[in-house]
């Protein structure tokens, strides 16, 4: 399970590499994608490498020492161009942030020179993939080796979380802050992904053993955190493909929920059913968009036919909402046409539909709150004897 939750994430990674390089072909030279892709390839690598098993398999080519040292190295490398990345994203158009971006360089090779000074320096025995340190000057220095890298990455994953939230204060409603708020999750779970390497300091400390690869609990956090910087990055791509089945579910959900007020006018005026429509089928899901859209013109087309059998306007004071008043109204009328009450034209007389400007989902909603106002009203009219006679 260890071996291949490391390989999962590392594949996302490198697939996740692999696709901005060949973007970056099309879309010309950024160092943003440039960044993006050091991390991805570098973090993929380093999980890769320090997976137990091929650590167990690369002790018979190489000292455990070199190999846990270079898996090390390409993740605090990974870190190193997360850093440039949000150095990227916080840069001004006036002010690039080059000496931002040279001061971490620096820094960035001067924490992997002293760490490749230190595992050395503190000469572990290896035991089953495990580093054993016998003497009190290994241990510190085994302590020290850790504390550099989790100092590290906790500083860099703190900028680049502070960038993220000043983009998201900024960002409306869409895609763009769907991506950030992946991608601070991302962070979240980098954090506590490198919070968990303290557990290494401890048992260095205390007992002298340090494991040379990645746990169980730390492989769970490192897709976690994979798996939402992935996402992230790629919110565009994966978004498009889930839209539609999105945009069907909501339309197939309105187009039920209207199904009450259209059966109701259906019975009244059968000819109000498209040539298309089916009443009773099975409607797919894929065809709810266009199902919902003939369900609105048919209840509209049954609307207008009912003007002539539309009663006197109830008071403003007898409803509480405009969606109730025209519930009523096509209660009534409705009841009218059911007893063959037909009426004149006269200046009290409803005069049909409210006009819901917008789109296609804005008068679904306003026809939602129609049908639902509808079932109450039409059971108190059913309920209640007609007030006048009719006028032929």
């Amino acid at each position: 399970m260890v071996e291949a939750t490391a390989l999962l994430a590392a594949a996302l990674l490198l697939g996740f590499g692999a696709r901005r390089i060949m973007t970056a072909r099309q879309t010309g030279a950024d160092p943003v994608h440039g960044y993006l892709c050091g991390f991805a390839f570098c973090m993929g690598a380093s999980l890769v490498l320090l997976a137990p098993a091929n650590l167990t398999r690369l002790a018979h080519l190489v000292p455990q020492t070199a190999a846990v040292l270079a898996g090390d190295a390409l993740k605090t490398a990974s870190l190193s161009f997360l850093m440039l990345f949000a150095l990227a994203l916080s840069s001004e158009p006036d002010d690039p942030g080059r000496h931002r971006m040279r001061r971490h360089r620096f820094a960035a090779w001067a924490v992997q020179l002293t760490s490749a000074a230190l595992l050395p320096a503190a000469r572990p025995a290896w035991s089953g993939g495990a580093a054993v340190l016998h003497d009190t000057a290994g241990r510190l220095l085994m302590a020290g080796y850790d504390a550099l890298f989790t100092g590290y990455a906790f500083w860099c994953l703190t900028v680049l979380g502070r960038v993220l939230v000043r983009h998201l204060r900024s960002a409306g409603r869409g895609l763009l802050r769907i991506g950030l708020r992946l991608a601070l999750a991302a962070v979240a779970a980098g954090t506590l992904w490198t919070l968990w390497s303290l557990d290494d300091i401890v048992a260095v400390l205390t007992r002298g053993t340090q494991d040379g690869g990645e746990d169980t609990l730390s492989n769970a956090l490192g897709m976690i955190c994979v798996a939402l910087a992935v996402a992230a990055a790629t919110v565009t791509l994966w978004s498009s493909r889930l839209a539609a089945p999105l945009r069907w579910l909501r339309a197939y959900r309105s187009y039920r929920n209207l199904e009450p007020l259209w059966v109701a006018l259906h019975e009244a005026l059968p000819e109000i059913a498209l040539p298309l429509a089916e009443p009773g089928g099975r409607l797919p899901l894929w065809q709810a968009e266009f199902a919902l859209y003939r369900r609105i013109i048919e209840i509209r087309d049954g609307q207008l036919a009912l003007r002539p059998y539309a009663g006197p306007a109830a008071p403003a004071t007898m409803v509480h909402t405009d969606a109730e008043r025209e519930a009523e109204a096509l209660a009534a009328a409705l009841e009218n046409h059911r007893h063959g009450r037909r009426r004149t034209p006269a200046p009290e007389v409803d005069p049909g539909p409210s006009p819901v400007p917008g789109t296609v989902e804005a008068e679904a909603a306003w026809l939602a709150q129609v049908a639902r106002a509808f079932r109450h009203t039409r059971l108190d009219i059913l309920a209640s004897p007609p007030a006048t006679s009719p006028r032929r």
